[in-house]
């Protein structure tokens, strides 16, 4: 009897110490997510303070390169738009066929609004394509990938009708569109219910991209995603990290701030590593800790000679050259 109630004390005891060792735990990580909260506050100051100049550098960009625009739709954000490739006399075009997919937090943007991207890789003698899709939260998920694929589909008719060979295409995104942008290369049942060939898909490259859903929890991404999504949606599925299951021969590069105030680096982290677990090397990962890189400026500012102090776009570039 005397042994049973010695044991229950012990079990009493150890239950106690457990209970204030799951309390300490539980209020360090409550601290640490403080502190981690204040950093992100900090440093989502930094990232409005690029606004301004990201507005300037919009306003006064180069608008001579006009784009050709094709419908695939009925609503006004189905269309693509068609950059032809900035030659001079004797020059010929790069081989690779740039689809990009502007960012916006799925909700904001049109491929209008994204025309300095498109002259951008023109000038670099890119054929290139910008991707429009219907925005959340009118909208609902998978509105937007459908129209990604849609015109995807639009737009591989239209390089067929130009006689330009579309077998090696570069898709980058800038953050939400890096988002869409995964999902065209890595969603295999989309690419059966669309008919495309996913070996045409020679690089993919994200830019402060959402690429694994897991890690976007912060208090910014998280009503974005919830305005994307019906409340019963399946989001697993909307997940590109989801998608990558080692078939993929496509070469991966993911750029991403440290400073990140609204996409966790962990999206680029995440992606890249899991391309890696199944092909090493697939996959490049680039993580900037400079100061002055938070967001905006790394997705849209990079696209502008004058914010893109790292070079970022140049080595977005050379990357590209080293798929040949």
């Amino acid at each position: 009897m005397e042994d049973n109630k010695k044991e229950e004390k012990e079990q009493i005891k150890k239950e106690k110490e457990q209970k204030k060792l799951e309390e300490k735990k539980s209020k360090l990580e409550r601290k640490q997510k403080k502190i981690e909260e204040k950093i992100r506050r900090k440093n989502l100051l930094g990232e409005y303070l690029t606004y301004p100049s990201m507005a300037v550098n919009f306003i006064k960009a180069d608008k001579k390169i006009k784009p050709e625009k094709y419908i695939f739709d009925k609503n006004k954000a189905q269309y693509i738009l068609y950059f032809a490739p900035q030659l001079k006399e004797n020059e010929s075009p790069k081989k690779q066929v740039i689809v990009y997919l502007y960012g916006g937090g799925w909700r904001e943007g049109n491929a209008n609004l994204y025309r300095f991207v498109g002259r951008r890789f023109a000038k670099e003698k890119f054929h290139t394509i910008l991707l429009g899709y219907r925005l959340s939260k009118k909208y609902k998920y998978p509105a937007q990938i459908e129209d990604v694929f849609a015109g995807f589909n639009k737009a591989l008719e239209v390089l067929k009708n130009k006689n330009i060979d579309y077998s090696d295409i570069i898709v980058i995104g800038s953050s939400a569109g890096a988002h869409l942008g995964a999902l065209l290369v890595y969603h295999k049942e989309m690419h059966k219910k669309y008919n495309i060939d996913s070996n045409i898909f020679k690089g993919y490259v994200s830019l402060g991209g959402p690429t694994d859903l897991n890690v976007c929890t912060n208090d910014i991404i998280t009503p974005m995603l919830d305005q994307l999504f019906e409340e019963e949606y399946n989001r697993e599925d909307a997940n590109p990290y989801n998608h990558i299951d080692g078939s993929e021969k496509t070469k991966v590069l993911c750029v991403h701030s440290e400073l990140d105030p609204i996409c966790d680096a962990d999206n680029s982290i995440n992606f890249s590593n899991k391309v890696n677990s199944f092909h090493d090397g697939l996959a490049e990962c680039i993580i900037f800790d400079n100061k002055n890189i938070y967001h905006n400026n790394l997705v849209n500012g990079i696209f502008f000679e004058a914010m893109d102090s790292e070079h970022i776009l140049d080595k977005v570039f050379k990357w590209i050259e080293k798929l040949n």
